[in-house]
């Protein structure tokens, strides 16, 4: 098969498929660009996808595993998500069945993790910006701080980045290119490239310090004069589309009452202008905006069914955004109001348009939501000014742009008639330079570190990841017995349909309200924590009894103060928070010895690694820590733990045998010692016997780190209980204690080891210290390569648990 007819079955729906343009049957057939500048409406994403599943059929050693989509807003994700998901099912005959590529969403509160249990399986893996690189960043928001280091390791090996709609990501920009280069010099396990690719492409952002424009420029591709013959493309970049300024204008102050006014003003001029048994658009820059012109619309409703008018922005939970963008994707008479969430991405035409004045770039992409295939006839753009303080600083009514760009975009548009493809790509543009943060190697390898400092608090990504006016939370609602006070402990963990993305100072207006109650679960203690300080990409609980939320409008931080509360979304049961005490894979229902599971977690990671096709010596490492990795749980604490509940009850099966083990039939047992990590225990064990073999560190980090509670740094934490040995008062961490002893321990092709006294004097810093070694371990291997084995050996882990629980349901039924 060739490619094109690849193509026309990938993108077939009911009918034929699409015979692809010449640009997307060249990126089918020859190696990916760097660099995508192709006019909105012609099919950008299609492209890339299609041809990455293509050149994964033909030449999977030369083609990246993973396709990473990533995108500057989550109403874009689920759009993909859907096409993707064709486009495999439509080709899925064609691979073989353990090689057809899984289709995944990556966004806050979403449990599909099917990428990161399956990394041997080709995936798509589709997400925002925020989702994505705060990942590749190690600090990934909206998920288990312990789970950082397998999406970190996932995503950074063996993987194809695409950035798409580039000119809204911001700083994204830069850090994407940043870590372009980075991957290249540390080096990667499997070919990993990167994507960028926009209507209104401008590289300026792409030349960093550490990833500088190439001689000659980067490899770009573009629309060619086979490319404009196509009738399809011509008749689309051929549009028309009259362009007019608006009579309505955003008012410089925006106070309550002038923002009343506007919304007003505008909803009458739409009124107006709207054509009936077509699409209006209404594009707007702020949220609140856009709430009180969507309220007079609605006011206007008697001329028209009030279920036909929509509001769109990103600040709705997904149930009740849904609702909307159901509406934005029918056909017939209606009306939305949005802000710069239908700026990219969506297949939307609209006959009229109204448009707040924007960026060059975002303006550009705007047009392309009208009369966006050439299909209407007299399209009309109305473009909206904002009255500004020439001469200050802080202008509420620009935001969240600079004045700067504004005004640049306010000389292009007063000389413009006509919008169409055609007339802006005769237009010359010189993008405004924005001075922004920029990821240094020292930056990534000190995030490689996941360790919180003495207050507890991360180091910020967030300045790498959106420029700072965007900046987001995520806030969900719950209701639970008020005379409780805090929220009970095994209070489940959101959904993503729960979740409201709210801005850093929104959210922070809203807390700090007086009686507005907010909680962050906190790992380290079990529970949850009273938010005392808003930070990026923070999930914060609320009580649905204080407001800030209607489903019909979207966050509103207005606080409801017992009048009312915020519905609660109906979702399926999801499991408790993780807590760095907890070992939730102890239970699977029945008892197995120590020897029994560390056999099973070595013969998972043979099939792992053999899967993957990793080096023998790959494999041999992987192997020694499988055998390794639980061989703490044979301290004396850790099977107190398992025991003691047996012990004292009259419904619990006890175990047969003399152990030690490694599961139980329960989850009732706690460590006596608070903070115990049995994998400290397991990799101090391993250090002490194979201290100056070859990879003897390697094995000991992957050890220590499974459960991603143990890595570069071993020191003690608050509230650990303190030793009532003299010797190891001053040598304690994790809940180990220096001169513990380990009992005998089968282990898998060694044989029978121990008593084992364990040292702690690694943990003191110095020549030979567990920093020191780790350090020059991850020096030496490179962040993301180190960072892959270490998720494959958790995966590993992982999967044999899963399993011991599944044979354990199978034989029950």
């Amino acid at each position: 098969m060739n490619y094109s007819e690849f193509f026309q079955l990938a993108t077939a729906t009911d009918e034929a498929g699409y015979t692809p343009f010449p640009y997307q049957h060249r990126l089918g057939t020859e190696p990916f660009p760097t660099l995508l500048d192709i006019p909105t409406g012609l099919g950008k994403t299609a492209s890339v996808v299609v041809a990455w599943l293509f050149k994964r059929l033909n030449e999977p050693e030369d083609t990246p595993r993973r396709l990473v989509y990533c995108l500057p807003m989550r109403t874009l994700v689920e759009q993909t998500v859907a096409e993707a998901k064709r486009w495999v099912k439509n080709t899925a005959e064609f691979f073989d069945s353990s090689q057809v590529p899984t289709v995944n969403i990556l966004m806050g509160g979403d449990t599909n993790v099917e990428w990161s249990e399956c990394p041997e399986r080709p995936a798509i893996i589709v997400g925002t910006q925020d989702m994505l690189l705060s990942r590749a960043l190690m600090r990934g928001y909206g998920m288990s701080r312990y789970a950082w280091p397998i999406h970190f390791g996932i995503l950074n090996n063996d993987a194809l980045w695409v950035f798409d709609e580039t000119q809204l990501m911001g700083v994204a920009v830069e850090t994407s290119a940043q870590l372009a280069t980075f991957r290249r010099e540390f080096g990667t396990r499997g070919p990993s490239e990167s994507l960028w690719m926009s209507a209104t492409l401008g590289d300026e952002q792409l030349d960093t310090i550490d990833h500088p424009r190439p001689d000659g420029g980067w490899n770009c591709a573009t629309l060619d004069d086979a490319d404009r013959d196509h009738t399809i493309v011509r008749e689309r970049i051929s549009a028309k589309k009259a362009l007019r300024k608006a009579d309505t204008i955003v008012p410089r102050s925006q106070a309550q009452s002038n923002l009343n006014k506007y919304a007003r003003k505008l909803a009458d001029e739409v009124s107006e202008h709207h054509v009936e048994g077509t699409l209006t658009l209404v594009i707007v820059n702020r949220v609140e905006r856009a709430q009180k012109i969507f309220e007079q619309l609605l006011d206007r409703c008697d001329e028209r069914d009030e279920s036909n008018t929509a509001l769109l922005h990103s600040r709705f939970r997904r149930p009740d955004r849904n609702h909307y963008e159901k509406l934005l994707h029918s056909d017939g008479d209606r009306v939305v109001v949005s802000t710069q969430v239908v700026e990219a991405g969506l297949d939307v035409s609209a006959r009229t348009m109204f448009t707040e004045l924007a960026p060059w770039s975002s303006l550009v992409q705007r047009f392309g939501r009208c009369n966006r295939r050439g299909e209407q006839e007299n399209a009309q753009i109305f473009w909206v000014d904002i009255e500004y303080k020439t001469s200050s600083n802080t202008n509420a009514s620009v935001l969240p742009y600079e004045l700067e760009s504004l005004h640049a975009a306010q000389e292009l548009l007063s000389t413009l008639e006509d919008a169409g493809p055609q007339t802006l790509a005769g237009v010359e543009y010189q993008m405004v330079p924005e001075i922004r943060p920029v990821l240094r190697r020292k930056d990534l390898l000190q995030l490689f570190d996941t360790t919180s400092d003495l207050s507890g608090h991360d180091v910020d990504v967030s300045r790498y990841i959106r420029d700072d006016t965007d900046s987001d939370i995520q806030f969900f609602w719950r209701q639970w017995d008020s005379d409780e006070g805090h929220p009970p402990q095994d209070l489940e963990q959101p959904h993503r349909d729960e979740l409201c993305r709210v801005s850093i100072s929104a959210a922070s207006d809203f807390v700090g309200k007086d009686s507005v109650h907010a909680w962050q679960w906190d790992g380290l203690d079990g529970r949850w924590r009273r938010v005392d300080r808003v930070l990026p990409g923070q999930t914060i609980l609320l009580d649905a009894n204080d407001g800030g939320y209607e489903p019909r409008l979207g966050w509103t931080g207005d606080k409801f103060r017992g009048k009312k509360s915020v519905p609660l979304i109906d979702v399926d049961a999801n499991s408790p928070p993780k807590s760095y005490d907890g070992d939730e894979d102890t239970d699977v229902a029945r008892w197995i010895l120590l020897t029994e599971h560390l056999q099973h977690v070595g013969d998972t990671v043979d099939e792992l690694a053999e899967s993957l096709e990793l080096d023998e010596n790959t494999q041999t490492v992987l192997r020694e820590a499988a055998y390794w990795h639980d061989v703490g749980k044979a301290h004396p604490a850790f099977q107190k733990m398992l025991l003691d509940p047996v012990e004292n009850s009259v419904d619990l099966a006890g175990p047969e045998g003399d152990g030690p083990w490694a599961k139980s039939n329960h989850r009732r047992g706690r460590p006596g010692r608070k903070h115990f990590r049995h994998e400290l225990a397991s990799a101090l064990a391993y250090l002490q016997l194979h201290d100056g073999r070859p990879d003897a560190d390697l094995v000991a980090y992957l050890v220590a780190s499974h459960h991603g509670k143990v890595r570069l740094s071993i020191r003690s934490l608050p509230e650990e209980c303190e030793p009532d040995r003299p010797e190891a008062r001053e040598l304690f961490a994790r809940g180990i204690w220096h001169g513990d002893k380990l009992p005998v321990v089968d282990i898998p092709d060694t044989g029978s080891v121990g008593p084992i006294q364990l040292d702690l004097t690694y943990m003191r810093l110095g020549v030979g210290s567990w920093l020191e070694r780790m350090i020059a371990l991850r020096d030496e291997l490179g962040p993301f390569r180190l960072g892959e084995l270490e998720a494959l050996l958790r995966i590993a882990d992982q999967r044999a648990s899963a399993a011991e629980k599944t044979n354990t349901d199978a034989s029950e039924s």
